[in-house]
């Protein structure tokens, strides 16, 4: 398997939370996270199978974010996207 560098993430623009910073952060992790995609194919996963993964890994964490903070706080940040039912 071939060595993989992650390119640079941009840090939030401000210190605090803001409307666009979720929006922010998606720009900031795009990149590198096409880099790990193609990563996880050239490993022989599929397409399918790695969207899928990270989906329900994203899921997993966004829940467990929800766990120990206030469950709306976490809920005002999601897209509509459903999260698992508890």
């Amino acid at each position: 398997m071939k060595n993989v560098t992650l390119p640079i993430i941009a840090p939030p623009t401000r210190r605090t939370k803001y409307e666009q910073s979720s929006d922010e952060c998606q720009e900031a992790l795009r990149e590198a996270f096409g880099v790990f995609v193609d990563y996880c194919t050239a490993a022989g996963w599929s397409d399918d199978d790695v969207a899928i993964a990270l989906i329900q890994i994203a899921d997993e964490h966004l829940c467990s974010l929800a766990i120990l903070t206030d469950f709306s706080a976490v809920l005002d940040q999601t897209t509509g996207a459903e999260l698992a039912k508890f």
